[in-house]
């Protein structure tokens, strides 16, 4: 099997249909999931070929064949002991390949993407992100994902920021306790935010009356490109 190029979309949606069905060798199963903890839209392709998996196997009625098709899907079949394909792993991969072109095809594809980031909010001792931020650049969305959530004082909040030179820091609203908070942007911003370094800083209940007014900084950090 050949190595996707996960940068390119067809290619990254490919890898998510073959990742549901459990066709990757262990190297780029390993890369997908790899990309997956940072990338809300392989998390959601990946879900979404689970899904359409699911319908396939809930609404066709299973269909015995006659024990002589078998006999002769294997005497065609059959390799020597020391190949590494076997029929089965031959039929999933033929099905894998046509799931992917057919489905795949019935969907438009966005055309001059910028490339996707991601940044990890404060981090612990034990080099655990207690939040993700990633852009869905397809989508027109930030994704903010609660992992390993910092405890914070009473009546005490984070709040995070996006500071662009010669303008006023931008407030993205409080961290979320838990859980996923999503938050659309303009296309004119889809590669000014990535200019941006994103800062998180203690505020109260009410957070900062503005951005020039904000509580102590806890955390100050810029995106990282996804690298494949």
């Amino acid at each position: 099997m050949h190595e996707f190029d996960l940068s390119d979309i067809d290619q990254r949606n490919q890898a998510a249909a073959e990742y549901a069905l459990g066709c990757l060798s262990q190297s780029e199963k390993a890369r997908v999931e790899a990309l997956m903890a940072v990338s809300h839209d392989l998390q959601q392709e990946v879900e979404q070929w689970r899904e359409y998996l699911d319908v396939l196997n809930t609404s066709l009625a299973p269909v015995t064949p006659p024990a002589s098709v078998w006999k002769a899907i294997n005497k065609r079949t059959k390799v020597s002991s020391g190949s590494v394909w076997t029929w089965q792993s031959l039929m999933g991969f033929s099905l894998a390949l046509m799931l992917s072109v057919g489905l795949f095809m019935q969907w438009p594809q966005p055309a001059n993407v910028v490339q996707n980031a991601w940044v990890p909010l404060l981090v612990n001792d034990q080099r655990e992100p207690g939040w993700i931020i990633n852009t869905s650049m397809q989508k027109r969305q930030l994704v903010i994902e609660s992992k390993y959530p910092v405890s914070m004082p009473d009546n005490t909040f984070y709040e995070v920021w996006l500071m662009e030179d010669g303008h006023e820091p931008m407030s993205l609203g409080f961290l979320p306790a838990s859980g996923t908070k999503i938050i659309p942007f303009e296309p004119s911003w889809a590669q000014r935010l990535l200019d941006c370094d994103i800062v998180v800083t203690m505020e109260g209940p009410k957070g900062a009356p503005d951005g020039y007014n904000m509580g102590p900084v806890s955390d100050k950090t810029k995106w990282k490109r996804i690298a494949f």
